[in-house]
C-alpha cells in the first residue's frame, strides 16, 4: 500500500497533528526566538501566539547588540528592562509594557521609536551619544509613572 508523503514524514519526524511542522523540525521563527533567548540566558518567558515575548523577571543586556534581531519583539515585562550601554541604534524589539524600570542610556539612538508605551517605574535615557532627548520627547511616546531621567 502506498503512503502519502505527509504520512511518511509524520512517521519519520513524529509531527503533532495540530502542531506546526516547522516547530517540530526546530526551524522557523519560534525556534529562532528560543535559540536567541537561550544564547542571552533569558529564562522564565512565554512566547505568545503572535511571537512576542513576555518575561517574568528583569532582563539586563550588557552586550554589543546594536539592535535586537528582527524576530525578537518583547511584549510584557513583569519587572525591569535594562538595555543600556549596548550600542543600540534602535529600540525596535523593546517591550511594550514594563512594570519596573526601563533603561536605554549610553546608546547611539536618534529616536525613541520602539520604546515601551508604558513604564511603571523610572525611565532612564541619559548619555545617549547621538541625540539628547528631553522629558517631553519621552512623554510623547511613553506613559511613565516614575521619574524620567534624560
Amino acid at each position: 500500500m502506498k503512503k502519502l508523503v505527509s504520512e511518511s514524514l509524520n512517521e519519520l519526524y513524529k509531527f503533532e497533528k495540530k502542531g506546526n511542522a516547522l516547530d517540530s523540525l526546530n526551524i522557523g521563527k519560534k525556534s529562532l526566538i528560543i535559540s536567541w533567548l537561550d544564547k542571552m540566558n533569558v529564562t522564565d518567558y512565554i512566547i505568545n501566539d503572535d511571537l512576542t515575548i513576555d518575561c517574568k523577571f528583569s532582563l539586563f543586556f550588557r552586550i554589543d547588540l546594536v539592535k535586537f534581531p528582527e524576530y525578537i519583539q518583547f511584549n510584557f515585562m513583569h519587572q525591569s528592562f535594562w538595555c543600556n550601554d549596548c550600542n543600540l541604534v534602535t529600540l525596535r524589539g523593546c517591550p511594550r509594557i514594563v512594570k519596573g524600570n526601563f533603561d536605554c542610556s549610553d546608546n547611539f539612538l536618534d529616536s525613541l521609536e520602539g520604546c515601551p508605551e508604558e513604564v511603571d517605574g523610572h525611565f532612564y535615557c541619559v548619555f545617549n551619544k547621538i541625540k539628547k532627548f528631553t522629558i517631553e520627547d519621552v512623554k510623547k511616546v511613553c506613559r511613565v509613572k516614575g521619574v524620567i531621567q534624560v
